[in-house]
């Protein structure tokens, strides 16, 4: 969290002095295009423009500016928030599962974030609070290099049958590392298998080499795919 919060810090000052900063990379851009003789120019203006944006000058440097860097710029902002600063109250919270005493609101407050994750208790907090309290009292019986650094640490000590809440919330913590980059494994992987000569792969067929290539790992004989080939419907026959 605090390299995000630094990250964001640093792009305010920059998105402040937008003209300065802009104005040294356009340096560095007419330099570059002087040596490979390519003018920087900009593109059509007319007085009435919905398709794209239609800034009023004819200086290249204020057009790519307003146009491209400044809207860059807000926008990665907008998404270091969304994605960290917004939930910085939660992944706070998480460090009261580690602590030996206090912690209270802040373990409140996750069992109110993940109540559908959580055991129906009838929104009871004395409950959650109790159970927190025996979770504490394991901590503290622990000695130094027993005590849980991390939440795969934790969940080999937790007893699930114990301590349900607590287990459900450092199994919840543990996973948040790898639900945020599911989508970009996913898409990591079409791009290998999708590429520009097998555009037309139909999407069953896509399905098939996307598991394939994520599940690279898992074995498959010939004999089981024979196997599954031979139940299905068709008119081929398959002697086993």
């Amino acid at each position: 969290m605090s390299l995000a919060q630094n990250t964001k810090q640093e792009l305010t000052e920059i998105r402040l002095n937008a003209e300065k900063e802009f104005g040294n990379i356009f340096e560095r851009v007419k330099s570059l295009a002087k040596k490979i003789d390519i003018a920087i120019n900009i593109p059509r203006i007319s007085k009435r423009q919905t398709n794209r944006c239609n800034i009023q000058t004819n200086n290249p440097e204020i057009f790519y500016r307003v146009s491209v860097f400044i809207p860059y710029i807000d926008k990665f902002i907008n998404e270091l928030e969304e994605r960290f600063t917004n939930h910085q109250s939660t992944l706070t919270s998480f460090h009261s599962l580690f602590k030996e005493s206090g912690y209270e609101e802040d373990f409140i407050f996750l069992t109110k974030q993940y109540s559908e994750d959580l055991e129906d208790i009838g929104n009871c907090d004395e409950v959650f609070k109790n159970e927190f309290k025996l979770w504490q009292r394991k901590l503290k019986c622990l000695s130094e290099t027993d005590k849980p650094k991390n939440a795969m640490d934790a969940i080999y000590i937790c007893n699930e049958a114990m301590y349900p809440n607590i287990f459900k919330l450092v199994k919840i913590l543990a996973t948040l590392p790898v639900s945020s980059a599911t989508n970009e494994r996913t898409f990591s992987t079409l791009k290998r298998i999708k590429t520009y000569r097998r555009n037309s792969t139909s999407e069953g067929r896509l399905n098939g080499l996307a598991m394939l290539s994520i599940n690279k790992n898992d074995s498959i004989t010939p004999d089981e795919v024979l196997v599954e080939l031979s139940n299905k419907k068709r008119r081929l026959e398959f002697l086993l």
